[in-house]
């Protein structure tokens, strides 16, 4: 039931409702400014859920005008139990507050409150002149909460609950205004009529883990009340203190004091006396150079710069992006495992929009923006000063030979952690230009568990994000990029192209948030401890299990586009084109693997046609290949056929790779099955999917947890179910229905390019043999020059195999498999590939998968 039908029924019931018990003025200004607010939909659940079960008694920290007005306005227009007893509050005489009761024994409001079908509210401290932090409560209520819960044995809710309407948490240090005017902590009245007014509209209303009274007697049953109440009191303080950690962050430090408490660090202190004699140099030289590091590093996080940021990333977001589609209850669950420990959000990269999206979607929804890890090569001038301001951080993209910036930026890293500040880093280290996740970089990630592990906080929650776009900025440069071209820094000459930027369409951006992780809590799933040691091989393997985690977290909750649908679709064929109809069913095959994943689909593609001559997603994403040149339409008789222009399908294959985990252990098993001889047994099938998975170990995200057979049954067992494959004694075949073998083909066709890259790859093996070693960029070159002959000769089915990506993880697949030797930089054959008869095998192992 809505929020509007709520308040309905109760109006109808005689309950009462915002025109009853606020005035006209009241009314408008909470319609004004109130409405804005965000209030969780599972928060609301959350309250209705106690509210028909017992008597809730709302907690907050601090007194303030707004948040009772704002609550007792909240609980009306949700149809939940009305404000009917107040403690902590300055009486009024007017709407809504005679309705309450102030005055008497806190107990006897209560009664009061319960009586009459209402709830009360209870704050924790009053804002006092002169004191900056606010004062001690003056009346306590939870004596005579206890004694209800007690005399009653009905339930009794207690909910702490926070209405976050400032821009920033607490200082340090309090100045004189704070003293005058109250902190952001205890806010005096003009402090919260000013900071209301200029925040309302990025104010959110969190609710914390409620309190169950009588639960909480049961577990001290030989307590006084008067005992009782101040453990309760405590627990209801220190969970708000949380929640408040969790949406500010940790009192903000000025950065020359963290770059000293950094240098302070005991581990950075004995690297450099280490490097001092080894190298017989004076320390404090290294000191300084340890400092000017630090220095080059440090982010200078100014919540004052991000606030004059926004509007300007407002106005760019609108105008490039149709819109932002935020999980909210994926965040409101990550924020929630801020106010347990320290996050660090994990988001996949695919465009330089994703440094900013992330801190403009906290900022805009009243969080504390994280720290954000960023390339040396993006703190150029004059964005570079403007980054490090809104939270960025540099890093170097290699720390080999300097192991002084090496031990710096592990202590920051330390510190951070330490501090409790949340985190954000990118585990894939660059952007994708495949549009498929990379392998993810351990080097951060090492350094932030080694932290936990060397005592810096008890535990960290890592947060797999998925940021996924309908249209990429860069797309036209990583095309370029995939097919060989050099890589161009970013520098000043990137913003000359923002006029043309500025005047493109590029669909709609999707954050989306998979749960957390808990380190603590992964690592006893390991049966490890952070307190008893770990050895150095036993750490790189927790480390890389963790690292495989978040990106299948990623993974699991990246968002299918139409573009992505329509792009696999019409890449995964080797025709002439694509018909319309062809194309309708392809996409709707695609769409019911989405379902039986469980992944989620862009909002435009529910309930939506899946026919590109019907208007809808599917529709406008064609329309917009067409207007862009990377796609062609035409007419064969009756029928309109799609046709990916050549030059242009690189770019097609980004957004098509943005599904081949999704679809990976059913697309490995259709191509297992369409090379047997059929009728085959599961077991020679299996044996083709294995071999298949473990060539693409590399390129393709498993599920976590789960063995390959799992994986194999799982997916055997839905294409069975789609009719695509039949099962019978053992056997497997393709279906005899006219469509079976052409979706089946279809599913296999997914990974072609890919099978064609690793041929390219295993053919690269020949030149090799007869040069005897090669550079790595040489030996990857041959390989790309070979694809391009072949391409123009007609043996290559799709320009999209010749990926410089994707030849890069062939590469390091044959280095792994023993087919190549890496030595002193240089390629050589390994023991797996010195006979011409093994490189042979190899080239016939993944040929045969292309023969169809």
């Amino acid at each position: 039931m809505t929020t509007v039908e709520k308040a309905a029924e109760k109006k109808q019931t005689g309950a009462s409702t915002p025109a009853a018990e606020f005035g006209p003025i009241l009314r408008y200004f909470a319609k004004r400014y109130f409405d804005d607010v965000r209030f969780i939909e599972n928060s609301e659940n959350q309250l209705e859920r106690l509210s028909e079960k017992g008597f809730v008694v709302h907690v907050m920290r601090t007194t303030a005008w707004v948040n009772y007005l704002y609550l007792s306005w909240s609980l009306l227009r949700r149809g939940l139990p009305p404000l009917r007893a107040v403690v902590n509050l300055r009486r009024w005489m007017t709407r809504p507050w005679r309705m309450a009761a102030q005055r008497g024994e806190p107990g006897v409001r209560f009664t009061y409150a319960r009586r009459n079908g209402g709830a009360a509210l209870v704050f924790l401290k009053r804002t006092a002149f002169g004191r900056a932090r606010g004062r001690e409560l003056r009346e306590d209520p939870f004596p005579s909460l206890v004694s209800m819960a007690r005399r009653e044995g009905a339930p009794v809710y207690l909910v702490p609950e926070l209405f976050v309407w400032e821009k920033a948490g607490q200082r340090l240090q309090p100045n004189i205004v704070d003293y005058v005017f109250g902190s952001p902590d205890a806010p005096g009245f003009l402090h919260t009529l000013v900071a209301f007014w200029r925040n309302y509209r990025r104010a959110q209303f969190r609710v914390g883990e409620p309190i169950d009274l009588q639960s909480f007697i049961a577990q001290n049953p030989r307590s006084s009340d008067e005992i009782i109440a101040r453990k309760v009191r405590g627990a209801l303080s220190q969970h708000l203190a949380r929640e408040t950690r969790a949406v500010f962050g940790p009192p903000r430090k000025p950065t020359s004091r963290l770059i000293e408490e950094t240098l302070r660090d005991r581990t950075l202190r004995r690297t450099l006396e280490q490097q001092a004699k080894a190298l017989s140099r004076p320390l404090p030289a290294l000191e300084r150079k340890a400092r000017k590091d630090l220095q080059s590093i440090a982010a200078k996080l100014e919540p004052t710069m991000i606030g004059l940021i926004a509007p300007i990333l407002k106005w760019v977001f609108n105008r490039l992006y149709d819109g932002i589609e935020v999980d909210e209850a994926g965040l409101d669950r990550a924020m929630r495992a801020a106010s347990r420990a320290p996050v660090v959000f994990c988001p996949s990269h695919k465009s330089h929009v994703d440094y900013l999206i992330m801190s403009f979607v906290l900022w805009t929804r009243g969080y504390s923006v994280p720290v954000v890890a960023a390339g040396a090569n993006l703190s150029f001038f004059p964005l570079g000063p403007f980054f490090r301001r809104g939270g960025a951080f540099f890093l170097r993209r290699s720390f080999k030979g300097d192991p002084i910036y090496t031990a710096v930026f592990r202590a920051y890293l330390k510190k951070l952690v330490r501090d409790g500040i949340h985190q954000e880093f990118f585990p894939e280290g660059g952007r994708s230009r495949t549009g498929k996740l990379l392998t993810p970089k351990l080097g951060m990630l090492t350094w932030e568990v080694e932290a936990v592990l060397e005592g810096a906080r008890h535990d960290l929650h890592f947060i797999p994000v998925s940021i996924d776009y309908e249209k990429v900025v860069e797309s036209h440069s990583y095309s370029h990029e995939r097919a060989g071209g050099e890589k161009r820094p970013e520098d000043i000459r990137a913003l000359l192209s923002a006029p043309k930027v500025l005047r493109s369409d590029y669909g709609r951006i999707h954050l989306t948030f998979d749960s957390p992780i808990s380190l603590v809590e992964f690592m006893r799933g390991r049966e490890l401890s952070p307190r008893s040691g770990l050895t150095e091989p036993a750490k790189r393997i927790l480390v890389r299990a963790l690292a495989h985690r978040i990106m299948y977290g990623i993974e699991r909750v990246s968002t299918v586009t139409p573009q992505a649908l329509v792009c696999a679709a019409l890449l995964a064929d080797r025709g002439p084109g694509v018909s319309a109809v062809d194309l309708a069913e392809r996409v709707n095959l695609l769409r019911r693997i989405a379902s039986e994943e469980g992944r989620a689909v862009s909002s435009t593609l529910r309930d939506a046609p899946s026919d590109p001559v019907v208007i809808g997603p599917v529709q406008d994403a064609l329309e917009g290949f067409l207007a862009d040149g990377q796609l062609q339409s035409q007419q064969r008789g009756d029928e309109t056929l799609f046709v990916p222009v050549k030059s242009r399908r690189s770019e097609l294959s980004f957004h098509k790779n943005a599904l081949m985990n999704l679809v990976a252990p059913q697309t490995l098993v259709a191509n297992a099955v369409l090379e047997a001889k059929t009728p085959a047994p599961i077991a020679e099938t299996r044996q083709g999917a294995l071999f298949l998975s473990r060539l693409f170990k590399f390129e393709l995200i498993y599920q976590v947890g789960v063995d390959f057979d799992g994986l194999f049954a799982d997916a055997l067992d839905k294409l069975v179910r789609k009719g695509l494959v039949l099962s019978a004694n053992d056997l497997l075949s393709v279906a005899p229905e006219p469509h079976s073998r052409p979706q089946l083909t279809f599913i296999a066709d997914l990974l072609r390019d890919y099978l064609e890259t690793y041929l390219l790859a295993a053919l690269a093996l020949q030149d090799l043999a007869q040069l005897g070693s090669m550079e790595r960029k040489a030996f990857i070159e041959a390989g790309m020059d070979r694809g391009r002959q072949k391409l123009l000769s007609g043996r290559l089915d799709v320009p999209e195999a010749l990926s410089r990506p994707a030849f890069e993880n062939a590469t390091l697949w044959l280095v792994d498999q023993g087919f190549l030797a890496d030595e002193e930089k240089r390629l050589k054959l390994g023991a797996a590939g010195l006979t011409s008869e093994s490189r042979e095998a190899l080239t016939q192992a993944i040929s045969q998968y292309l023969r169809r």
